[in-house]
């Protein structure tokens, strides 16, 4: 009795590892989604590295509130008798609520680079999504502007200041930039990573940036130069959460420049971030 056998080769091979930029770009996606799943890793990684910075300190994690607090007093000490057209008060809100997001804006930045070289390890060894690492960087600077946020809350209680129901558009403006933390980190993280004299670039830019971004200026200040320094990202996300607080005011068309750059900024991340994913263990 003879046993016909069907050729292996008569059945049609299925390629599913295929590198095609489809399945990359569904990678990409499946990481992000997979790195938000794993939100109690990166949250308690988070928590984990703000407790060892300031361990075995006298005031602990209260150091972020305390040295907020201090360089907000300083700039205040110096810049109120400067600004002797605007009311003392009104200057102090000001400038807290402008620094209060510049630094957690530069702190996204300025740490971007540096989100995937500073977890070698763990990327190295642990077949951990890459956006983890982007959302634990995310978080730590989430624990940074929740304390820092007492600073302000304090200010604007001691000094009597009324909110209007449209100052909470202002939690819908710090949830924007969240959303376009995300994507600033894992597009610098990734670029950076190769290209390592972009990290010092970039960190350079946002010293620069403090200056151009009004913080403890004011716009009418600049004159015509303020053409330019519309154009300016950093201001219209300050604008986004100031304005409503300070004036009681939507700025809609800071609104509408915010959103564009969230809109390009994806459009940008996902495929470059997709594309590279899997080289970053190998740039290191």
């Amino acid at each position: 009795m003879s046993i016909t056998t069907t050729s292996s080769s008569s059945t049609p091979a299925r390629h599913y590892d295929a590198d095609t930029p489809n399945t990359r770009l569904q990678a990409g996606l499946a990481d992000i989604a997979e790195g938000l799943g794993r939100w109690k890793l990166w949250t308690a990684l988070a928590w984990q590295d703000i407790q060892s910075t300031y361990r075995r300190s006298l005031f602990g994690v209260l150091w972020i509130t305390l040295s907020f607090s201090a360089f907000v007093m300083v700039k205040l000490f110096i810049f109120i008798p400067i600004m002797r057209s605007v009311n003392s008060e009104t200057y102090a809100i000001y400038l807290t609520l402008g620094f209060f997001i510049w630094q957690f804006l530069s702190n996204i930045v300025s740490t971007a680079p540096q989100v995937f070289t500073s977890s070698e390890a763990w990327i190295k060894n642990d077949p951990l999504p890459l956006s983890t690492y982007v959302f634990q960087s995310i978080t730590r600077a989430a624990y940074n502007l929740f304390f820092t946020s007492l600073v302000v809350v304090a200010l604007f209680l001691f000094l009597e200041g009324n909110l209007r129901p449209v100052a909470l558009t202002s939690l819908l403006a710090i949830a924007l930039m969240f959303v376009n933390a995300v994507w600033v980190k894992l597009l610098l993280g990734v670029i950076c990573t190769r290209f390592r004299d972009l990290t010092h670039l970039v960190q350079t830019i946002m010293r620069v940036m403090f200056f151009l971004t009004p913080i403890f200026w004011l716009p009418e200040q600049m004159g015509g130069l303020m053409k330019i320094l519309w154009w300016n990202p950093f201001a219209h996300f300050i604008w986004i959460f100031r304005t409503p607080i300070l004036d009681g005011v939507i700025p809609w068309e800071s609104w509408a420049f915010t959103g564009a750059v969230t809109l390009l900024g994806w459009s940008i991340t996902i495929p470059v971030f997709a594309h590279l994913r899997r080289r970053i263990v190998f740039w290191f």
